[in-house]
């Protein structure tokens, strides 16, 4: 069993502080996605502006198609860095974790997503084909963008 404090602490100076409040602690076997997982609030000045999730897999699936961490910003509080300020904040787990690097997804027409990863220092690998069987393709999904962070 994994031990994480409630709230991890993140500092930055372009944004107030940021909190991961963590939301759920998934093991393998309840997971959604069949490995072990954790779901953060992602709490600024007080108000829940998103979610970070982490995903202890390594299998095609997690570092080419899902990622390890995935994140979601509401749309009220996107343009502030929120979302890059949470995958800073849950770097200390991550390198707890031993995923190193990280590998994080996107789709090529998310470009506020693009830019956060780019800035946080992710370097674009290659774009892969989202295969038929995959639950994204019946979406419309038909590629992904892996991004490689090594932490530092």
């Amino acid at each position: 069993m994994l031990s994480l404090p409630s709230a991890t602490p993140f500092h930055d100076d372009r944004a107030a502080c940021v909190e991961l409040v963590l939301h759920t602690a998934y093991s393998a076997a309840g997971s959604p996605w069949g490995v072990r997982a954790w779901r953060w609030h992602i709490v600024a000045g007080g108000i829940r502006v998103g979610t970070i999730s982490l995903r202890n897999g390594h299998t095609h699936v997690f570092t080419h198609l899902l990622g390890q961490i995935g994140f979601a910003v509401e749309a009220a509080h996107r343009g502030h860095g929120f979302a890059g300020l949470a995958v800073r904040a849950l770097l200390p787990e991550v390198a707890r974790l031993g995923l190193d690097p990280v590998w994080i997804t996107t789709t090529p027409d998310n470009a506020a997503c693009r830019r956060t990863l780019e800035g946080l220092g992710c370097e674009l690998v290659e774009e892969v084909p989202v295969p038929p069987s995959y639950a994204t393709y019946s979406r419309g999904e038909r590629s992904k963008l892996r991004y490689r962070l090594a932490l530092p």
